[in-house]
């Protein structure tokens, strides 16, 4: 990073009278990522007293504070010190996260959006789709206006507060294509999910005291008039509850909008059921990308917020069932946002988008059956997305994209697109040496070196309309694992096994 006497301040605005965990975490992931980042910038927590909000604003304002993150208690009475409202803060009346853009602060509410984005990671879309939110609050608010924003088809609002529920049934109806309707549940009444819900949102527990956190857990059964999520499951494969649901099937996405546990009596008996499950880290986390890139106008490095967020939870929290769900995820993720980033680099040009997608493909397909170990697997992975991003420099150097011009340029270019990702040195190390070989074929070192060739012939092979000799001469002279041998002679010498 270029050393420099100025240093850029974001800051969470909270309120005097109670602790906010939100904004805690917010800040521990600022902080991880622009470490990473090597970002010159801080971020600062500060308590406004009553009535000092627009004094607090006008602050942001003249010291050209670059975003702020507000507690609940602020969250309506920003508006008015605002110049602009993204379409989410104007219908749900309610701003979490102010960035500043060309002098003018802008007001975002982006709880909907780390909701809608966790369904995006979990292959789930939403035009179509039924969503059930058990809750009529401020958290609900934004996850139903996200939801209809995004397209889908019709909610359901279940909740005590009937003013509340039938009041964001209308604000849906009237200002977004989306049916709404309200459900109103009793005191200690259970609520049946409606058969045609596609996705299921618990969306009034929100962030939990820590104490509490432990009574939910170690208490047989509900207290009369608390809302918890102690939910025995029935006989049949759906959830029953006295006072939370019942109904949930196999084929629903359950989502649970409490931060900790990361894994909520209501998650763990939705999975009981068969259910699909998104957690509430999960959902703030994607909520915290999008903040820091409004802050930084960089892409935040979301494998470091996950770590830093469920570390300042608690450090033995997501051990659970091995501990190696989180790590999956966010190798997931990390994949897509990378290959989202090459989408960019590569935008208007087709034929270099679908060959590395294909390419990706094939390797993650081979690495998988080769049992390639985790670390080694994310490597070949992150390599076949970003193999070929030496040929644009090289075009443009040498009029050629031949493979030892992508060898000598594609590390140069690849290295701060991976920084600014947030990947690990060594992971980085590894990737570069790959990109820097991938043309060259006598001296293969490493299942991944291996795997990365063998996938992009597969697809060079085709996009090049290769004859069978040379299909033959590649399988003996180049392919060596048994799944790329077997794709191979399926696809280019019409072997079948």
């Amino acid at each position: 990073m270029e050393k420099t006497y100025r240093t850029d301040l974001t800051c969470f605005l909270g309120d005097e009278e109670k602790e906010s965990v939100e904004g805690t975490l917010m800040g521990v992931m600022m902080e991880a990522g622009c470490r990473v980042q090597e970002l010159p910038f801080r971020h600062a927590a500060f308590s406004i007293k009553e009535g000092g909000l627009k004094r607090a604003m006008d602050a942001v304002r003249c010291l050209g504070i670059r975003g702020a993150y507000l507690a609940p208690v602020h969250r309506a009475d920003v508006l008015s010190c605002l110049d602009e409202l993204s379409a989410a803060a104007r219908l749900t009346g309610q701003v979490n996260a102010v960035f500043s853009l060309d002098g003018r602060l802008v007001g975002e509410n982006t709880g909907g959006k780390g909701f809608v984005t966790s369904l995006m990671e979990k292959g789930v879309f939403l035009t179509g789709k039924t969503l059930t939110i058990l809750g009529t609050g401020d958290d609900a608010r934004a996850a139903a206006v996200e939801a209809a924003l995004s397209g889908i088809s019709r909610i359901y609002i279940t909740g005590r507060d009937e003013e509340q529920g039938q009041a964001l049934a209308r604000l849906l109806t009237e200002h977004t294509r989306t049916e709404a309707s309200y459900i109103f549940r009793a005191e200690g009444e259970a609520t049946r999910i409606p058969e045609d819900t596609d996705i299921v949102l618990r969306a009034e527990a929100g962030p939990q005291p820590e104490e509490k956190l432990r009574a939910e857990e170690e208490q047989d059964s509900p207290a009369p008039g608390e809302d918890q999520h102690q939910l025995p499951a029935e006989d049949d494969g759906a959830i029953k509850s006295g006072t939370e649901c019942s109904g949930i099937r196999s084929h629903m996405i359950v989502c649970d909008m409490a931060l900790s546990p990361r894994k909520t009596t209501f998650l763990k008996q939705a999975e009981d059921c068969g259910a699909k499950t998104v957690d509430g880290l999960e959902m703030f986390v994607n909520q915290a990308v999008l903040t820091y890139s409004l802050w930084t106008e960089h892409i935040a490095p979301r494998d470091i917020f996950y770590d830093a967020a469920l570390r300042a939870l608690d450090p033995e929290d997501g051990q659970e069932d091995g501990g190696a769900e989180p790590a999956a995820e966010t190798a997931e993720a990390a994949d897509r946002r990378l290959i989202e980033k090459m989408m960019d680099y590569y935008a208007g040009d087709p034929k270099r988008i679908q060959h590395f997608l294909k390419v990706y493909t094939f390797a993650k397909m081979i690495g998988e059956e080769e049992a390639l170990p985790p670390e080694e697997l994310f490597v070949l992975r992150t390599a076949a997305i970003v193999h070929d991003i030496g040929i644009r420099v090289s075009e443009e150097k040498y009029g050629s994209s031949a493979g030892k011009y992508q060898e000598k340029e594609g590390p140069a270019v690849a290295e701060p697109l991976l920084l600014s990702c947030g990947y690990e040195e060594e992971v980085i190390d590894r990737v570069l040496f790959l990109i820097a070989n991938h043309h060259t074929y006598d001296r293969i070192e490493g299942a991944d070196y291996q795997i990365l060739v063998e996938a992009d012939f597969l697809v060079n092979l085709y996009e090049d309309g290769c004859s069978r000799e040379t299909a033959e001469n590649v399988k003996k002279n180049i392919f060596r694992t048994k799944a790329g041998v077997r794709c191979l002679e399926q696809m280019y010498l019409n072997i079948q096994k």
